[in-house]
């Protein structure tokens, strides 16, 4: 299959606007900006004006406690308007609720105590496996995903992006290994006759586990050359990332100590534990497969949020971090989609979320016990 060499792409079918040459404004280009007759411009923000940010990471059935969270949420009052969501894995299909707004919290809900694993894929006979490179079809997920983001969501999403909010969705190019976000507002929005098939194929991609599922194909267009892209679950290469559209505030080169996106809020919400269980009982090939694939993952969420932890000391960005508490009995797996795990992981979030979710402010490994001392000896004491 022929595929292309370049790593940075620009999209030229997006719509007008998205990828505009970042300036600084005046008030009288702001107001120009503001009064385009085209409903896809992109809205121009004041440079003073704090943002809301929303970062939702993956996990599978543990994403359930991210989305009774929000709902909680939604309960006390609080819950912001958020300017921009970004989601990974599970945590994409509740951004594009979370970015839709408390309209969608029934959907959450729902969601959280219905969702069975044959709701998302199923297993296939073995000649599956030789035919599709996985033993299983994300047929289901692919009808969930059509039946839920239907046309009256599709057209909720259109007039969230034109207000200027944005929604980020990352998925992950097989073929380079890399992190592929989607500004699935602005492809909503765009021309193409196929918009709304593609943000549904974008969601069932950033859902498709390698091996588990068949990779999504997606069609694309590159210096007039047409190929064939294939995409899969993001969380392999990421688990939280954070994006801004050029036309939000951007630092300025003149001056390296600003805190260009001073006032603004990030809030963070784990799909699951900011540290994995230790792992009980016998350890036979499989287990000791998954605990290495699992420590991968938690690590790089780590990662992640430290990256967007120093982004937010930089610009001036209050960082926020929550996640399911650390004496909080939950499953080995995160794909089982087992209901009773869900059910219970959503109420627990609703609660923490309708009675003032307690928020970290610091990143990993700056809380007690959290640090990992060098070894010196052989004889230890557990605090």
């Amino acid at each position: 299959m022929p595929h292309y060499e370049a790593k940075q792409i620009t999209d030229q079918a997006a719509p007008d606007g998205t990828y505009q040459a970042v300036e600084r404004l005046t008030a009288d280009a702001m107001a120009s900006v503001h009064n385009q007759k085209t409903p896809f411009r992109a809205v121009s923000r004041r440079s003073n004006q704090p943002l809301n940010i929303l970062v939702l990471s993956g996990g599978g059935q543990y994403a359930s406690f991210a989305g009774g969270i929000l709902t909680g949420w939604t309960d006390t009052g609080k819950r912001p308007n958020f300017d921009v969501v970004t989601g990974v894995s599970s945590g994409a299909f509740l951004a594009v609720y979370a970015y839709l707004g408390p309209k969608y919290d029934s959907r959450i809900k729902r969601m959280a105590h219905e969702l069975k694993m044959s709701d998302v894929f199923v297993y296939r006979p073995i000649y599956y496996l030789m035919r599709q490179q996985s033993i299983g079809s994300s047929e289901p997920l692919q009808k969930l995903i059509e039946s839920e983001v239907n046309d009256e969501a599709m057209e909720d999403m259109r007039a969230a992006h034109r207000s200027g909010r944005r929604l980020f969705i990352g998925t992950m190019n097989q073929r380079t290994r890399r992190l592929v976000i989607w500004d699935l507002g602005a492809i909503a929005c765009s021309d193409q006759p196929n918009a709304n098939q593609l943000v549904r194929k974008i969601l069932v991609a950033s859902s498709s586990i390698p091996g588990v599922v068949p990779p999504v194909k997606i069609d694309v267009e590159v210096n007039g050359a047409h190929y064939t892209e294939e995409h899969v679950d993001g969380g392999a290469v990421s688990l939280a990332f954070v994006r801004f559209g050029p036309e939000f505030p951007q630092p300025d080169p003149a001056k390296p100590d600003a805190k260009w996106l001073a006032g603004s809020n990030l809030y963070a919400i784990a799909g699951g534990k900011l540290y994995a269980d230790t792992h009980e009982g016998g350890m036979g090939l499989l287990s000791r497969t998954i605990c290495s694939i699992s420590g991968t993952l938690y690590a790089l969420y780590r990662a992640d949020l430290w990256r967007i932890y120093s982004l937010c000391t930089a610009s001036g960005i209050k960082f926020h971090h929550t996640g399911v508490p650390d004496d909080t009995k939950i499953s080995f797996n995160s794909t089982t989609f087992d209901g009773n795990t869900m059910k219970e992981l959503y109420n627990l979030g609703h609660r923490l979320g309708s009675s003032d979710v307690h928020w970290r402010t610091t990143p990993p490994g700056c809380e007690s016990g959290e640090e990992e001392s060098p070894r010196a000896g052989f004889r230890f004491t557990i605090p």
